[in-house]
């Protein structure tokens, strides 16, 4: 009895890994585009709710910033460089709609190091640039999946800090409406290997 209830409770969870890069900004720093790359992976657990939809609960390294670059070719000298490094904990709930999951979920997540540059090197330590950023942070997710075979997944999902908790204040210190201050964007893909 005690044989056959354990084995039915491991074959209603699934985990395994997953790898994959970011394209990342920050939200009122007065530059466009995801233009800062970054790495994620980590591990997942998942199970089964019933055959078309499953939670699943992940621990994740995610790079996060922004970056502005000099283009010396048009005359542009300035550089602009945010690293923002977290772990993360998301938990998604997940929906099979034809050959896809479709992927919502909220995460948290804890800042554990950040450095902010120009062309000319590390901002100041008591510069405006250089204020500190909030150590935790909420973030909404978005995603599709695309099962490969029964073992490996593609995903592409977006990341989007949750607007009444900012990373950090702006460099005015005002707040606009619903916009407390600055914020994370990130377009992750990424390769998922499910153990069996």
């Amino acid at each position: 009895m005690n044989c056959f209830l354990y084995e039915a409770i491991a074959q209603s969870f699934t985990g395994g890994a997953f790898l994959g890069f970011n394209a990342s900004q920050v939200s009122g720093d007065n530059l466009g585009g995801y233009n800062k790359p970054g790495i994620a992976g980590g591990f997942f657990v998942g199970r089964k709710i019933n055959e078309k939809s499953e939670v699943e609960m992940r621990l994740s390294y995610t790079g996060k910033g922004s970056r502005d670059v000099p283009d010396f070719e048009r005359g542009k000298y300035t550089a602009y460089y945010l690293k923002l490094n977290y772990i993360e904990v998301p938990v998604f709930y997940r929906y099979h709609y034809k050959k896809f999951w479709i992927m919502v979920g909220l995460s948290a997540g804890y800042l554990i190091s950040s450095s902010i540059a120009n062309e000319s090197g590390p901002f100041p330590v008591n510069s405006i640039e250089n204020r500190p950023f909030n150590k935790y942070e909420v973030c909404t997710h978005f995603g599709l999946a695309y099962p490969l075979s029964d073992d490996w997944e593609i995903e592409f999902k977006s990341a989007d800090t949750f607007f009444l908790l900012p990373i950090r204040k702006h460099a005015s210190g005002a707040s606009f409406l619903v916009n407390f201050g600055q914020l994370n964007s990130v377009l992750n893909f990424s390769v998922k290997y499910r153990l069996k």
